[in-house]
């Protein structure tokens, strides 16, 4: 798997606006994005319910059972139905240090392959295009998603992993905290999430066609259950 060393993704977070320069998306099209229609939520951090401590007994000690290696093929395909996810996965890095957009910005969903790969039991990170070039984008609609909804990886020749949308917020492109977001401190130890981000919000046009920017960025985390 091809991993950036880890004190070099930090020294690269740390320069926080060419971070967020990867994702301005500068030719998407004039029009706003949708608008969302969820409301923020955010269940990473929820305490499991309390339930009764059961009283030790004399069991067999189970003989060990071999961890399995993890799949390590390539991503294929992003499934979303709730909000109109079916796209492929373009593989995607950092370019005069500014992380990348998809080249395909309305066929496919681009996937940090810098960062960790989907199986691998940490998180994986993708981004795709709200709209480009008067076109509808990949993630059109994920300000939409609701708490519970699926998210489905598809591996090349290879398992399929279902996730359970955790969490949305919509931020400021000035201060999302992208480092956090990559890194994901508040994953618990064995739990493997997913994160999409894209474009949304206030649109600012910087051109006389109709393109410009987004100044704000949605952000969706799933947690993988089966």
């Amino acid at each position: 798997m091809k991993v950036l060393p880890y004190a070099a993704i930090f020294t690269f977070v740390a320069g926080l606006s060419l971070l967020v320069a990867g994702f301005a998306f500068s030719n998407e099209d004039g029009t706003a994005a949708p608008a969302a229609t969820t409301v923020p939520f955010d269940l990473r951090t929820q305490a499991p319910a309390d339930t009764p401590t059961p009283l030790p007994t004399d069991v067999p000690t189970p003989s060990p059972t071999p961890t399995p290696v993890p799949f390590d093929g390539s991503i294929a395909r992003m499934i979303a139905p709730s909000v109109g996810i079916d796209h492929a996965i373009e593989e995607i890095g950092i370019t005069n240090n500014q992380l990348e957009t998809p080249k395909d910005g309305v066929g496919k969903i681009g996937w940090y392959y810098i960062y960790p790969k989907p199986g691998f039991l940490k998180n994986a990170v993708f981004a795709a295009h709200v709209n480009y070039n008067f076109k509808q984008g990949p993630f059109a609609s994920l300000a939409k998603i609701k708490a519970g909804d699926k998210v489905t990886i598809q591996m090349q020749d290879g398992p399929t992993y279902v996730y359970e949308v955790i969490f949305y917020q919509r931020y400021d492109v000035n201060s999302i905290p992208m480092g956090e977001l990559i890194d994901a401190p508040t994953r618990p130890a064995g739990e493997e999430w997913i994160t999409l981000i894209t474009c949304g919000g206030r649109f600012q046009q910087t051109q006389d066609n109709g393109l410009g920017e987004y100044l704000d960025r949605d952000v969706v985390i799933a947690k993988r259950i089966s």
